[in-house]
């Protein structure tokens, strides 16, 4: 078995969807679309994520692709991107709780309304288990 390495992936990922119908928004050629999308932002391609540049390109290997599906790849495109940007839910640590030694406090969701509950490290039931090496097992 031998080993591939790709030189330019963002390149690739471009071509192996340009080259299929881009325009058709069939399932597998969005798949196509959304691998190259996932390429840009996994490698960080800086000036692929112009929207001005990925236009360009299109026009350059589709000069006859067609005006409205452009816009809707282009406004899909950049959707995805800010997708890609964003952070996910964080636990926003705060430092204004007086928790205990040896506590942690434990936040969870019921019927829309969030609880706090204060637990031990050492909590049977689903909570953090901390190894202590001066406790014999």
């Amino acid at each position: 078995m031998g080993i591939i390495r790709y030189k330019n992936p963002t390149e690739c990922s471009f071509y192996f969807w340009i080259n299929q119908c881009p325009d058709s928004f069939h399932p597998l050629d969005m798949k196509r679309f959304y691998t190259f999308i996932k390429t840009v932002c996994r490698y960080n391609s800086k000036k692929w994520k112009s929207r001005d540049y990925l236009k360009k390109r299109i026009f350059d290997e589709k000069p006859h692709f067609d005006t409205d599906s452009l816009e809707n790849i282009l406004s899909l495109y950049k959707n995805l991107l800010d997708f890609h940007r964003a952070n996910p839910f964080s636990s926003n640590i705060r430092n204004d709780l007086n928790i205990q030694r040896g506590y942690y406090i434990e936040k969870r969701v019921k019927h829309g309304k969030f609880y706090e509950k204060e637990l031990p490290f050492d909590y049977p039931k689903g909570g953090i288990l901390v190894y202590d090496k001066n406790k014999k097992i």
